[in-house]
């Protein structure tokens, strides 16, 4: 059930933004209808005169296009089981990434690895049109980067989903929507921009739709070509010999990508009750990425040794995923909806790592060369079916559903050494890992409203059978464990409409959170001489149970108690062998959250919207790795706020700023980051142009820095890119664009999703 904001009104004023919150949210729970009818005698004339005038006017306006703009849509809406971002209704965001919108939503943040996370929570699934972005945590921000934010209709941030959807994801679900019009005829736009930080960068992307008679033909397509510096230190302090050395890296990434997106489908309407439909969607990224650095060795602040880098990347990945799909829905509320998938996903990634070794002179005494190609190939084929059976007479609904789907994986990693002047293969290192998982599932889940309360439950059962083995160049071979596991997973939803103001929720799940298929992988990646990162193929799934509670006034005022136990918990751990660090995902034991939300959307006057979120929580790590025992808590919390101005000759400006505390996990501590940010639009009543100017990071305020202080691991870690920039954007719609959308949400969502 959608929580719909009525519009109230508030006499001007200004006021501080901290203050005002404050002072918004007391005036918001002191209004009411009763208050409005206590208006003195003379007063009430004159409001009702107001009223008429202002009935006049809306008479007289025409429509246009058979469309009529009744009311600003927010860009945060509050619904009962998810929140939905309406992209286009954000000035800053809209012009942007959809990375960077990501990064301003409410309730989400992103860590130094660029993982996305939900009310600081690891373990989201990130889904476009319900399917998977199918890339690892750096390849999904690169892929976001480059996919225009103007092609996104909606995103759904659903942190407790219900047992119609997969278990896979402890934290979450993040859906985003691309536009998609059915409106009969030729329709579609087109959006072009230009970002100007210190180096250019440039996307475009546009939607098509044709509909005639029973058939409907839709194409989407983006294109973006990206460049960026990226400013990099990482201080290390490791025990060698019974002292303390020091190493000092400073680093530049150098980073050139491009990335066309494409997506194609096909609707067949046979009759009032049945559609048949066809989707193809595509993903070609490539990457150039050169990194060079130097690190100083040092003892005692004197510098012994020293090594010049540069590491050479090149990635390339492609995905497609094929879907068809069949929907039947009847006057007698039976609802059938049949899918087939099948994605393929193809990754290569070749670099080049050259080292010079210098003396304390720095004079150069000898050199190493590392080159490492991993090629990467997955499947994944899957089938679902969901059934839905409404009783009107009785206020309720059932839905019913099975999903089977198989996931084969392929790894191939060839590793070189310079020996004698020459490049062989480093055994030690060249490994085939391959990986086999199927799943099957079952769902059952009733809806049913009882005068003002409305409930529903669910269980979804879930089987796993799962496989791996790697190979050496020796042909020798390890058979990881099978694994196989039956887990169940409940739902239960309950709330109580006091009046059509004000309603109280409370909702209660358990969730899995299944290893990335890379994370699986036992690969040895080496980034310098002193740095690296492996796979864990032991790591076992995290299991989440989650209780929330929640309020809402009139959709407008949303506040949210919630608290997660989470066991099995995986994070990145870094690990001292000898003078070399390295980085592996373990289960580090169990994780309990305590949570709070609390967020308002304001209306101040016709002109004014305000919007605040405030996403607070204390979360605390129990558990061992190898560097020792983990007792860790602390707070942390998100925000983000917006104003939104709605000018005279349809001009638009909004301010807005985001950004998280600083915080500790389970072994680091990282510092606070933040943006301010503000956009100007400009459209036009006849034409079909419209233009929107932003500016991002104004104050350059977003930095990662972090710092690990644990048993024998010690470094500072530093990342500044370049946020700070300025963005032109203009858009041409053509044809008839009222939005009348079909959303078909694919079979193999999830597990893509788990793929890096």
């Amino acid at each position: 059930m959608k929580q719909i904001s009525k519009p109230f009104k508030i006499q001007s004023f200004q006021f501080s933004l901290p203050i005002g919150c404050c002072l918004a949210v007391l005036l918001l729970i002191g209004y009411t209808a009763k208050g409005q009818n206590q208006l003195p005698a003379n007063q009430k004339d004159s409001t009702q005169k107001t009223l008429a005038k202002d009935t006049a006017k809306i008479a007289q306006v025409k429509v246009l296009e058979e469309v009529v703009v009744k009311s600003r849509k927010p860009f945060v809406e509050m619904q009962t089981d998810k929140t939905v971002l309406n992209v286009q209704a954000n000035l800053v965001a809209s012009s942007g990434t959809v990375f960077e919108l990501l990064q301003a939503a409410p309730g989400i943040s992103i860590s130094n690895e660029e993982t996305i996370n939900m009310s600081a929570k690891s373990g989201v699934n990130v889904l476009i049109d319900g399917r998977p972005t199918q890339l690892s945590a750096k390849d999904l921000a690169n892929w976001l980067k480059s996919m225009p934010a103007s092609q996104v209709d909606k995103v759904e941030l659903i942190s407790n989903p219900s047992a119609k959807y997969d278990a896979q994801g402890n934290a979450g679900i993040i859906n985003i929507k691309l536009k998609k019009n059915t409106q009969k005829g030729f329709n579609g736009s087109a959006t072009g921009a230009y970002i100007q930080a210190v180096h250019p960068n440039a996307n475009f992307s546009t939607d098509i739709n044709l509909r005639e008679g029973k058939w409907n033909f839709f194409a989407n397509a983006a294109a973006r070509k990206s460049r960026q510096n990226t400013d990099g230190s990482i201080d290390r302090k490791v025990n060698s010999n019974g002292g303390i050395k020091d190493f000092i890296n400073r680093t530049v990434d150098i980073d050139a990508s491009s990335n066309v997106n494409l997506n194609l489908g096909a609707d067949y309407y046979l009759n009032k009750q049945s559609s048949f439909g066809f989707m193809l969607k595509n993903n070609e990224y490539r990457s150039s990425l050169m990194t060079p650095g130097t690190t100083l060795i040092q003892t005692n602040g004197k510098t012994d040794s020293s090594l010049q880098t540069l590491n050479d990347i090149n990635q390339q990945n492609s995905r497609t995923n094929y879907n068809l799909n069949y929907h039947y829905e009847d006057s007698l509320g039976s609802e059938w909806n049949l899918d087939a998938n099948y994605t393929n996903y193809r990754n290569s990634n070749n670099s080049l790592i050259k080292t010079n070794l210098l003396n304390a002179q720095q004079i150069k005494y000898g050199n190493t060369v590392n080159q490492q190609s991993v090629a990467t190939a997955i499947d994944i084929y899957s089938f679902k079916a969901d059934y839905g059976k409404s009783f009107k007479a009785r206020k309720a609904k059932l839905e019913a559903g099975f999903k089977w789907n198989n996931i084969l994986t392929d790894n191939d990693l060839q590793a070189a050494l310079l020996k004698a002047g020459t490049m062989q293969q480093d055994t030690g290192r060249t490994n085939m890992f391959r990986y086999t998982e199927n799943i099957s599932a079952a769902y059952i889940s009733i809806n049913k409203k009882m005068g003002k309360w409305e409930t529903q439950i669910g269980l979804r059962a879930e089987y796993a059978r799962i496989k791996g083995q790697s190979t050496d160049l020796k042909g020798t071979s390890i058979n990881y464990p099978d694994t196989n596991y039956l887990n169940l997973f409940p739902t239960a939803f309950l709330r109580y409409a006091h009046n059509d103001k004000n309603s109280f929720g409370m909702s209660i799940g358990r969730r899995i959170n299944r290893p990335s298929y890379q994370d699986l992988n036992p690969f040895e990646f080496v980034f310098d001489n002193y740095t690296r990162s492996k796979g864990n193929p032991y790591l076992l799934p995290e299991l989440s149970t989650q209780v929330e509670l929640n309020y809402s006034y009139r959709g407008a005022l949303n506040i949210g108690l919630g608290y997660s136990h989470t066991k099995n918990v995986f994070q990145d751990i870094s690990t001292q062998i000898g003078e070399v660090t390295e980085e592996t995902t373990f289960n580090i034991g169990t994780e309990k959250r305590f949570f709070f939300n609390f967020s308002l959307n304001l209306p101040v006057n016709k002109w004014w919207d305000l919007y605040t979120n405030l996403s607070p929580n204390y979360k605390r790590y129990q558990g061992q790795v190898p560097e020792g025992i983990i007792d860790q808590g602390a707070w942390a919390m998100n925000w983000y706020g917006s104003n939104s101005f709605s000018l005279p000759k349809l001009w638009k400006i909004q301010i807005s700023t985001w950004g998280n505390v600083a915080t500790k996990d389970a072994m680091s501590s990282s510092a606070w980051l933040g943006s301010v940010d503000m956009g100007v639009g400009k459209s036009w009543k006849y034409k079909p142009w419209s233009c929107r100017i932003a500016i991002t990071d104004i104050f350059n305020t977003q930095r990662w820095k972090e710092e690990v202080d644990f048993g024998n691991v010690y470094y500072n870690y530093l990342r500044k890119w370049e946020s700070r920039n300025i963005r032109f954007q203009v858009t041409y719609k053509f044809g008839k664009t009222k939005f009348s959308k079909r959303d078909r949400e694919m079979g193999s969502a999830l597990e893509e999703g788990r793929i890096k």
